[in-house]
């Protein structure tokens, strides 16, 4: 009886790449990223943080009251940047419903307790921010690079992130003052690692490789030969990211600076839970718009609307786009933690778009 080598390996990374799952559609959505500097090493110990407690404690209020989703990354101090003795919280958060790229705020603060406060504050009553001004830091032009090496979560994470994360800090975080490049903890996904987030694009990639590097840092390049690596952009939900995924490809490079707005129009495969759908998706707002995702999530297609315009107003016009269900691949959502124990694996659905169009304002 042959072996099949997918069983003797241990990473899942390693299978999710070898049967061709792609990670289109895997970036979550979010309104908020709070990245906080923590030194290593992230144990136990990490999650109890107090930032971080208190942003569990304050999660499921802030979506049911506010209809916010927040996501929290925590990031490793580094020799070059950090600031010995300082707390440092980086802020990404959506501007408005038509955007390019997150906003930034970054602070560094001498006591964990200001850093709770500043969270309360930003959440809860943004035009008392003022009051953190002699922290603020000048850091708008500077771009994030964040690479998950969290070995603790999972084994992929630490044996190809922690390589590629190298690579990176010494081609780019040591090269131009615009460039940040930091390691940090997991942030979902470890089945395409190494992957990482691209701030303030807010976009992830995954199953990268060292050729892959330069054209994603350097915005230039056949934008065909990336896509395999493209998870989507956090701004946007799974199908939205699907069809932004298409379109991109279509816009080159220049669609990153362009102003976007989506919307899911029609659905299916949801039986009688449309009828909820089509109610929700009439009412303004977080939690309705939330709720209509969730209700997405088990369709077998989707129609949506991309509404995009140039910075300078030149352009603008709108994608409509049909994503469905194409077939299933065997992936593994977690490493096993020895070479003695098995891979669990499991079918991953897979997607397509199957009608794309474009219409331009004149």
């Amino acid at each position: 009886m042959r072996t099949n080598p997918v069983n003797d390996c241990r990473y899942c990374s390693v299978v999710s790449k070898a049967n061709g799952e792609d990670p289109i559609g895997t970036a979550d959505y979010y309104h908020h990223w709070f990245v906080f500097e923590v030194p290593r090493p992230w144990g136990e110990k990490l999650w109890h943080y107090p930032p971080l407690e208190h942003l569990m404690k304050l999660s499921t209020k802030l979506i049911l009251q506010k209809g916010i989703i927040i996501k929290v990354v925590m990031i490793a101090p580094d020799k070059e940047y950090s600031d010995s003795g300082q707390n440092r919280l980086i802020h990404y958060y959506r501007p408005k419903d038509m955007f390019a790229e997150f906003e930034k705020q970054e602070y560094l603060l001498p006591q964990i307790e200001q850093v709770i406060s500043l969270l309360d504050t930003i959440l809860f009553s943004p035009k008392q921010l003022y009051k953190f001004n002699n922290y603020y830091q000048q850091t708008k032009h500077i771009r994030d690079i964040i690479v998950c090496t969290h070995t603790q979560v999972d084994l992929a994470c630490g044996r190809f992130g922690t390589p590629i994360y190298r690579k990176l800090r010494q081609d780019y975080g040591t090269k131009t003052d615009s460039i940040r490049v930091w390691q940090s903890s997991h942030f979902g996904g470890h089945q395409f690692a190494p992957t990482l987030i691209d701030l303030p694009t807010g976009r992830l990639w995954g199953h990268l490789e060292d050729d892959t590097l330069k054209p994603l840092i350097d915005r230039k390049g056949n934008l065909q030969e990336l896509r395999p690596y493209y998870r989507g952009w956090t701004g946007w939900e799974k199908w939205l990211q699907i069809a932004e995924g298409e379109i991109w490809l279509h816009e080159s490079w220049e669609w990153l600076n362009y102003h976007k707005q989506g919307t899911i129009v029609d659905v299916g495969g949801i039986g009688i839970k449309k009828i909820l759908f089509e109610i929700l998706k009439l009412i303004p707002g977080k939690r309705a718009r939330i709720i209509c995702d969730r209700l997405c999530k088990k369709a077998n297609w989707v129609k949506v609307r991309i509404k995009f315009a140039s910075p300078d107003g030149r352009v603008s016009g709108e994608y409509t786009a049909k994503v469905e269900e194409n077939g299933e691949v065997i992936s593994a959502l977690d490493s096993a933690p020895s070479n003695h124990e098995e891979l669990q694996l499991k079918p991953v659905k897979q997607y397509r778009v199957t009608s794309l169009k474009r219409t331009v304002n004149s």
